[in-house]
């Protein structure tokens, strides 16, 4: 794919090959790494929905959320009467129908769970992950470039738009571990989550900045995403993948230099 063009089919295997040659033209002294978007990129569907829709429908969103979610509302044009989970749900159709910004609309399902302690938290996700069948949406095609980066010992980081506590469960199927996950992190105060992220939101731009910002001076060697707010973390990469993508990154792959996809 070059100029705009339909980016090349590639397979997993001619993806590491392309990580290969990419790595060998490095000087031997430069850190390297992988990182991977999560939802539809590691696993089909998106887990903050997962986890967003599981919270709606026990109608566990906590008062300690009402007003941080009715500035939510005002910005989405969305319904601020009802109870707190109402206008939660109010405000993930305002996503659905365009209203709502994406950026800060996977903000607010991260400290959605403000009032929740992190043990809390994590024991919601897991029910959720166990209802929605994770494990079996995981895309193990992309196990070959999983074992090479193994193999020669090239951390393997995601950034995702989720919260990180289900994304750090889900990795954890693939033997990522948890501290290499970078992804929406709510402020935590006495311990208990406050209806607030704790850095800027992991979307976009912010990808790429948040990825140096957890291994500083490490060259990206590969990035793999599957949406149009995968571009600038693609673009910072040296081989650039798409995986299954979604119309919306097609629609830029212009913008990524040897982009390829794989999966089908």
């Amino acid at each position: 794919m070059q100029d705009g063009r339909t980016p090349v089919q590639e397979t997993p295997e001619g993806v590491v090959r392309r990580l290969s040659a990419a790595r060998a033209a490095l000087p031997r002294e430069h850190d390297a790494v992988l990182a991977f978007d999560a939802d539809g990129t590691l696993w089909k569907g998106d887990v903050g929905n997962d986890l967003f829709e599981a919270l709606i429908a026990a109608e566990a969103v906590r008062e300690e959320a009402r007003a941080a979610l009715l500035v939510e509302a005002r910005a989405a044009c969305s319904t601020e009467d009802g109870s707190t989970t109402t206008i939660a749900r109010g405000l993930f159709a305002a996503l659905a129908a365009g209203t709502y910004d994406e950026a800060r609309a996977f903000a607010m399902m991260a400290w959605v769970f403000a009032g929740y302690s992190l043990d809390e938290a994590r024991a919601f996700a897991r029910r959720a992950i166990e209802a929605r069948g994770l494990e079996a949406r995981l895309h193990r095609f992309l196990q070959p470039i999983l074992a090479w980066a193994e193999a020669e010992n090239v951390p393997v980081w995601v950034v995702s738009a989720s919260p990180r506590w289900i994304v750090e469960m889900g990795v954890a199927f693939l033997g990522i571990p948890a501290s290499r996950v970078v992804a929406m992190t709510p402020r935590m105060q006495d311990g208990r989550i406050k209806p607030e992220l704790d850095g800027p939101p992991i979307y976009g731009d912010h990808k790429p900045v948040s990825l140096r910002d957890a291994c500083p001076g490490a060259t990206l060697l590969g990035a793999f995403g599957d949406s149009s707010y995968d571009v600038p973390m693609l673009a910072a990469s040296r081989v650039p993948v798409a995986v299954r993508p979604k119309a919306g990154l097609l629609a830029r792959a212009a913008e990524v230099p040897s982009l390829v996809v794989v999966g089908t």
